[in-house]
C-alpha cells in the first residue's frame, strides 16, 4: 500500500499548468571546473546514490534577493504548492539545521503527512544541502537535495538536484515520475512566476 501511496503524494507537488516549456536534457548536466571547486559541494561528498532529477533557471532577481525566498526554508509553500507548511530550525549563527514538510492532504478531510530532512551544506547566498530522513514515506535512501545559487550579471543562476536510491526498481521510477511534476515542474513555474526568468536545462533520468 505504501509504494502505491509514493507516487501521489509527490504529484500533489505539481501545478494545474505548464506555461513554461522544459529544455529537456538526455544526459547528465556536466560540472565545469569552476563548480568543483571547494566553493560549492559536490553531492559525492555526502551520499553515493546517483542524480536522478536536476532543474537549472535563470531568474530575473538577484541572488541576494532569490535567497531571501530560498534560503528561508519555511517560505517553501510560497512556491511548492503541494506543502501546507514547513517547520525549520537554526542554529545561533542563523544556519538551517533541519526541517519538516507538512503536505496538503490528496483528499479533503484526509491526514497531513510529513517528511523530515537534515541539512547538511547551508551557506547564505550559495545554497544547501539536505538529507531524507530514513525510513520516510517515499521510501527513499541516501536522497540528496542540492541548491545552489550563481550570479549571472544581475540575475541568479539556480540549480536543484536531487540524487536517491530506493527500496526497489519500482520505487526509483516512481519517485523519478514525481519529483518531475513536483521539481521540474511545480518549483520551477513558481519561481519563475514570482522572479521572471526562464528554465536553462532540465534533466530526468531514464531507466
Amino acid at each position: 500500500m505504501r509504494q502505491l501511496f509514493i507516487l501521489p503524494a509527490l504529484i500533489i507537488l505539481s501545478s494545474c499548468g505548464n506555461q513554461n516549456k522544459l529544455k529537456m536534457s538526455e544526459h547528465k548536466p556536466e560540472q565545469t571546473e569552476k563548480e568543483a571547486t571547494a566553493l560549492y559541494p559536490r553531492a559525492s561528498d555526502f551520499v553515493a546514490s546517483p542524480l536522478r532529477n536536476s532543474i537549472t533557471l535563470e531568474l530575473n532577481a538577484s541572488v541576494n534577493e532569490v535567497w531571501a525566498l530560498i534560503g528561508k526554508l519555511e517560505r517553501m509553500p510560497e512556491y511548492s504548492s503541494g506543502l501546507k507548511r514547513l517547520d525549520a530550525n537554526y542554529n545561533p549563527e542563523k544556519e538551517c539545521t533541519d526541517y519538516t514538510c507538512y503536505f496538503h492532504p490528496m483528499e479533503e478531510g484526509g491526514e497531513v503527512t510529513n517528511h523530515s530532512e537534515t541539512i547538511l551544506w547551508y551557506e547564505a547566498n550559495k545554497g544547501y544541502a539536505s538529507l531524507a530522513d530514513e525510513p520516510n514515506l517515499f521510501g527513499l535512501q541516501q536522497s540528496l537535495g542540492i541548491i545552489t545559487l550563481k550570479k549571472k550579471g544581475g540575475k541568479t543562476v539556480l540549480q536543484w538536484d536531487t540524487h536517491f536510491t530506493g527500496e526497489s526498481e519500482e520505487v526509483i521510477k516512481m519517485n523519478i515520475a514525481g519529483f518531475e511534476q513536483a521539481l521540474n515542474v511545480d518549483i520551477a513555474e513558481n519561481l519563475i512566476n514570482l522572479f521572471g526568468g526562464k528554465i536553462l536545462e532540465n534533466y530526468i533520468q531514464k531507466l
